[in-house]
């Protein structure tokens, strides 16, 4: 019987719930072919994770552009092995994700780029044991010693403008995660005075996925713990 529209989760990818076997369809002109790729049928799961991350674009060795943002879905089964799927298609790895977390009763982890854990990306204090933030012609610097963060601003010339903001005045620090295109940009910033104003203490931008939020997370609540506040997501 020919698959229809209605027969696909998405993509290529067909999820059979009476039987658990999941399918995977090549295209033949403007319908589909009638055997499967590929087919597995699902075991006792373990875990399930789903990677993403993205990468400089590259070409194979026929030279075909291969895509930057990459998706993958690891299924560990209780009694050994795994089963691996790719598909770039990030709404459709989603869809596949949740419906086979949904039958095997466990939840989708989310992660990053799969491989050992990157470090590294969160900065590190400078000889004089503080914390320094350059971005254009902003310098912040996070003095603990003197318990201050002092903000400096370069203007035309040589004229500059400068803020000290004592540790008592800040009411918080907000750390961010967000995803632009193949980009990831964590910030860590300091939320001070009654009116709420804003400073970056720490910021890193790279490829998706090879950063550590365990990392980021850490860092951001040390910091916390030195000035005095608590430390939200944001």
């Amino acid at each position: 019987m020919a698959l229809e529209a209605g027969d696909f989760l998405c993509g290529g990818w067909v999820w059979d719930s009476l039987t658990h076997e999941l399918r995977y369809y090549q295209r033949a002109g403007k319908g589909w072919k009638e055997e499967p790729e590929a087919a597995e049928r699902l075991r006792e799961v373990r875990s399930l994770t789903w990677h993403r991350w993205s990468q400089a674009p590259m070409q194979s060795a026929s030279g075909q552009t291969m895509p930057s943002r990459l998706s993958r879905i690891v299924v560990e089964y209780e009694g050994g092995g795994n089963l691996t799927l790719n598909e770039d298609d990030r709404d459709c790895a989603g869809k596949l994700a949740a419906a086979l977390a949904e039958a095997a009763g466990v939840t989708v982890v989310e992660a990053g780029a799969p491989g050992p854990p990157r470090t590294g990306t969160v900065p590190q204090p400078d000889e004089r044991g503080r914390l320094v933030h350059r971005s254009g012609r902003t310098e912040v610097v996070l003095d603990e010693p003197l318990g201050e963060i002092v903000e400096t601003r370069r203007r035309l010339g040589f004229a500059t403008g400068q803020r000290r903001i004592p540790f008592r005045e800040v009411r918080r620090l907000e750390l961010s995660y967000e995803v632009k295109g193949p980009l990831e940009e964590f910030r860590l910033t300091a939320v001070h005075g009654a009116q709420e104003e804003r400073v970056v203490l720490a910021a890193y931008q790279g490829y998706e996925g090879w950063a550590l939020r365990s990392e980021w997370e850490e860092f951001a609540g040390e910091l916390a713990r030195t000035i005095g506040v608590e430390v939200v997501s944001v």
